[in-house]
């Protein structure tokens, strides 16, 4: 099999040719082979937990502690619940997706190391200074829960998201937090009957509370009443799902929330620099796309906003929102705020979108500053600070190449073309051992991406959100 992805991939490269065409195409068939799970996946999550450990994130003892909790066992009730097919597919370098329990168990640590590669200068804490960015924005859009109001958190994972929003508003009445996987859902009702002394060992923040509730069931088909809900919260789960998924949730918010209650979205925006940098490398976003099957529909979807019909916005109107309202989050994130209007009102369709006014520096660790970490030669004194990958000659950008001579993917011209080089030569000799060394290099050094969503991935080592 491994000869057949290499001979498909020499194919693909007779046919479309191009420096940038030939690694797309090695890596399509590196990543098809069975050996991108036999090498690629193991030494990316390798890299992962050890970018973790270095950041103060005790990645093996926390997943060594939350899996003795156990046994761990599904209820027969969770097999009622109808499973999309969407949800069924590979992710996040999880062949069961979230629907495994690895994937739940290291949901919680994932997050919180990769708030640390958000806000690097927060260390271990970025994870607070992460969803802190979010709460900001999401009040400065007019965000509110009433007293006694109840909430529901949609894609809540195992509830990083649903604690955190029951802790910002103790004037609710009620939290419940909805997910689709039993085996996050599992993790999630662990740990809030954890004793004082157990939840002090967690890497996330535990309190006691009586108000939260873990639901299992489709964000698309809660069974909660029709008009009953005060605040849906959706965070960071719309790039994990087909455009088509994501409307159908939002109408599935606008059926439960109480005439002039409040949808909040918290997401990726793909229209900031950092974002749009990222998709514009076919090798680079190759690899994230490996394990994020829907994240170039949702990049493409949430980018048309401008188009007539298209982006959240449209789909949001379309199902009887109104007053949306965005800002930016971070320099790669923005916060949606929008009402279902009061009754016999008509919605107010118009967009109201902040995002240039309230733009923000883009914080993510850095390619360099991952490579530097991980012991490769730091980059040279007259980059520093905010400055990131911007102002730098090209007799500088001519140097900057690890161990192995493969140049940062993320900034193309004369790194490309040395990859090219190096692929050529493999391709061209048939050296699939080499071609796996290059596809590997390039996974664990290359891959610093912040995906959101629930465990490790291959494509991004430094983990993802629980949410």
């Amino acid at each position: 099999e491994p000869a057949q992805a290499a001979a498909a991939a020499s194919r693909g490269l007779a046919m479309r040719g191009g420096g940038i065409d030939i690694g797309r195409a090695l890596l399509d068939a590196a990543l098809s082979s069975p050996l991108y799970k036999a090498v690629l996946v193991p030494q990316a999550q390798r890299t992962m937990v050890e970018t973790a450990e270095r950041n103060g994130v005790p990645w093996r003892d926390a997943l060594d502690w939350i899996k003795a909790r156990g046994p761990w066992r599904l209820s027969e009730d969770d097999s009622a619940v109808a499973i999309p097919e969407y949800y069924r597919r590979p992710f996040h370098a999880y062949e069961q997706g979230n629907l495994c329990w690895d994937a739940a168990w290291e949901g919680e640590i994932a997050s919180r190391a990769v708030g640390a590669r958000n806000f690097p200068e927060f260390g271990e804490r970025g994870e607070e200074a992460f969803r802190g960015a979010f709460d900001e924005a999401l009040a400065s859009l007019g965000a509110e829960c009433p007293a006694g109001g109840s909430l529901v958190d949609l894609g809540c994972g195992s509830g990083i998201s649903t604690r955190r929003l029951a802790a910002a508003h103790p004037q609710a009445g009620s939290v419940v937090g909805v997910d689709l996987s039993p085996h996050f859902l599992a993790v999630g009702r662990m740990l809030l009957e954890l004793e004082e002394e157990e939840r002090r060992r967690w890497v996330q923040p535990l309190e006691p509370d009586g108000r939260i509730s873990l639901l299992h069931a489709d964000a698309a088909a809660t069974g909660l009443a029709a008009c009953s809900v005060d605040v849906v919260q959706l965070s960071l789960v719309m790039h994990e799902l087909p455009p088509a998924a994501a409307g159908d949730i939002f109408a599935e918010a606008h059926r439960i929330l109480r005439p002039g209650g409040q949808l909040w979205v918290t997401e990726m925006d793909f229209a900031t620099e950092g974002f749009s940098k990222l998709r514009s490398n076919p090798l680079l976003f190759s690899l994230i796309r490996s394990t994020e099957p829907y994240l170039d529909a949702y990049a493409d979807w949430q980018t048309a906003e401008g188009v007539p019909g298209g982006g959240p916005a449209a789909a949001l109107a379309e199902v009887g929102f109104g007053r949306i309202r965005l800002a930016a989050a971070t320099g790669r994130h923005f916060a949606l705020v929008c009402s279902r209007p009061l009754n016999g009102c008509e919605p107010d369709r118009a967009v109201d979108d902040r995002r240039a006014a309230t733009a923000k520096p883009d914080t993510h660790l850095k390619t360099w500053e991952a490579k530097a970490a991980a012991g490769a030669r730091a980059p040279p004194p007259t980059m520093t600070g905010a400055e990131g990958d911007e102002g730098r000659g090209e007799e500088e950008e001519e140097e900057d190449y690890d161990e192995d001579g493969i140049g940062m993917m993320n900034r193309p011209s004369r790194k490309i073309a040395q990859l090219k080089a190096e692929m050529a030569e493999a391709e061209a000799s048939g050296d699939l051992d080499r071609i796996m060394t290059l596809m590997g290099t390039l996974l664990a050094l290359e891959g610093g991406y912040e995906g959101e969503g629930g465990g490790r991935g291959a494509a991004h080592p430094e983990g993802r959100c629980a949410d």
